[in-house]
């Protein structure tokens, strides 16, 4: 299972929202979509590749999608740890791993309006 709600962060006065989008993966996962209400601004951090794919999508969808349909991605494949990074508002925000063969792989939201 791969998330903990996305909510405002305690140190922010609620102008930004951080969470948990997968949490020690290993193996191919489609990620859970988190509403994000529109929020912007958002960095997802990648850890724990060894030899994975992880892809960062987002949905404008006024409903939750399916956690199989993937709308749109964000940034490009990340093959090492590292960061996606994003500046438009959507709604709906999810990590998948699309590729899995080593690694126990992480990844946190953080954003703001």
């Amino acid at each position: 299972m791969s998330t903990v709600d996305i909510k405002p962060s305690a140190k922010s006065a609620g102008k930004f929202l951080e969470g948990v989008l997968l949490n020690a993966i290993v193996a191919v996962n489609d990620g859970d979509w988190i509403d994000v209400g529109g929020f912007g601004n958002f960095t997802v951090q990648v850890k724990g590749i060894t030899t994975a794919t992880v892809k960062v999508h987002g949905s404008n969808n006024p409903t939750k999608p399916a956690n199989t349909v993937h709308d749109f991605q964000i940034g490009a494949d990340v093959t090492a740890d590292g960061v996606v990074t994003y500046a438009f508002p959507v709604r709906w925000i999810k990590a998948r791993v699309s590729a899995w063969t080593s690694g126990s792989i992480s990844a946190w939201a953080i954003g703001g309006a």
